[in-house]
Formats: structure tokens, C-alpha cells, sequence
């Protein structure tokens, strides 16, 4: 069941004039996301680094679910009581639909913005997100919002790209390549902790240490 709330789910008008659209590009991009995904495996298994250190069972949330892909990953471990994907983008949610319906695997689909969830305060054991965070214009507003929907304990796992630590050129390229399609990069660990949660786990891998696996948990 996809949920499609009234009203306007876009960022403010001052936030869409200072950022790429990224509702509209995913509209339309929406129906090709998959396919492309699956001709560049190696994208998909860096997203699935998320999933390592989320929970495995309980209520998890995934911020920005695209077509689906990792939702239908976790549901293969059958050990979730509830799936939950938001997203903007309303042709993102209906490829996600039909996907996780041949699969048979039950979830709860909500079109809508990360910086207001619409969710109860102690809702998931787990939120995920995965190359999404840096198309969120308020970063921290965001992460404010995931720490309300965590339980105590509760975790979220986050893969996102950015500039190496040891500022190595070939991953300072790469994110000077994420900014100009329009993501945001930022210190996800420091941001993390101003929303009141609790880094415990942050690595760098893949191209030149370009991305990031940051954990948080909300602790009380």
C-alpha cells in the first residue's frame, strides 16, 4: 500500500530554489533506475553496506527507497515484524510497488519528506538510508527527524559519498563529481551527533575511500 499524503511533500520554495529537484528528476527517471542499477552491480552492493549494520528484525524504516531494491534485500531475511519506505518521488514509490508485490513482500510505502516524517516518535528499531542524504537540503532537520522516529536503542545506518579523510586526489575528484550533480556533502558523523545520536560505527570504502558506512544510536 502506497500512502500519498495531501498537500505539498517538496522542500520549502527557498529550498527548491537553492537545489536540484530531485522529485521531478526521480518522476522521471523512475521508470529506468532499476535496470541501470542492475547493469552496474557493484552500485548496488555498496548500498547494501547499510543494511550490514541496521537491525534484522523489528520495524526498520528506508529514507529514499527508490524502486526498492534494498527493501526487497531485507525482506529475504524474513525476520522484519514491518517494512517501511518513504520517498518524494511518487514514480519511485509505484516502481517500488509493483517490485516488492511480485516479490511478495508485504511493506508499508509512504510518499513524503525526510525533514517531516510522518511518523510516532519511537516508531522503528532501524532507519536506513543509502545515497540519499546529500540530496536533503536540511541535513540535520532530517536527522533530528530520524532520531524522534528511533526507539532508545534504535539505529540508523547510513552509506553516503564524500571527501576522503586522508584527501587523497582521485576521492576529492569524485566528490567534486557528487556536488556537481547537485548532492550535498557533508560531515555525516558530526551531524549525527548534534541530532543526539550516538556514532558508533563510521568506515570509508569503495572508489579511492570515496564513500562513507556512518551508524548512529539513539540511546534514550
Amino acid at each position: 500500500m502506497i500512502v500519498r499524503p495531501r498537500g505539498d511533500v517538496n522542500p520549502t520554495k527557498e529550498q527548491r530554489m537553492k537545489t536540484f529537484n530531485y522529485q521531478r528528476f526521480y518522476d522521471r527517471f523512475s521508470g529506468f533506475y532499476a535496470p541501470l542499477v542492475r547493469l552496474i552491480p557493484v552500485w548496488f552492493a555498496y548500498s547494501c553496506r547499510a543494511l550490514e549494520r541496521a537491525p534484522q528484525r523489528g520495524r526498520v524504516l528506508e529514507i529514499g527507497l527508490g524502486p526498492g531494491l534494498l527493501l526487497e534485500r531485507a525482506a529475504q531475511s524474513r525476520q522484519y515484524a514491518c517494512l517501511v519506505g518513504l520517498d518524494l518521488s511518487w514514480g519511485m514509490l509505484l516502481q517500488a510497488q509493483r517490485r516488492l508485490q511480485r516479490a511478495g513482500v508485504h511493506s508499508f510505502l509512504v510518499q513524503g519528506d525526510a525533514v517531516h516524517l510522518p511518523f510516532a516518535q519511537h516508531t522503528f528499531d532501524g532507519v536506513v538510508m543509502s545515497f540519499v542524504f546529500g540530496a536533503i537540503p536540511d541535513g540535520l532537520g532530517a536527522l533530528r527527524e530520524v532520531a524522534r522516529v528511533l526507539r532508545p536503542g534504535g539505529v540508523l545506518s547510513m552509506v553516503e559519498a564524500g571527501v576522503p579523510s586522508d584527501g587523497n586526489i582521485g576521492g576529492t575528484l569524485l566528490a567534486k563529481l557528487w556536488t556537481f550533480f547537485g548532492d550535498i556533502l557533508r560531515d555525516e558523523a558530526l551531524l549525527m551527533q548534534e541530532a543526539g545520536l550516538t556514532v558508533i560505527h563510521r568506515e570509508e570504502f569503495g572508489p579511492f575511500q570515496s564513500l562513507r558506512l556512518v551508524v548512529g544510536r539513539k540511546d534514550s
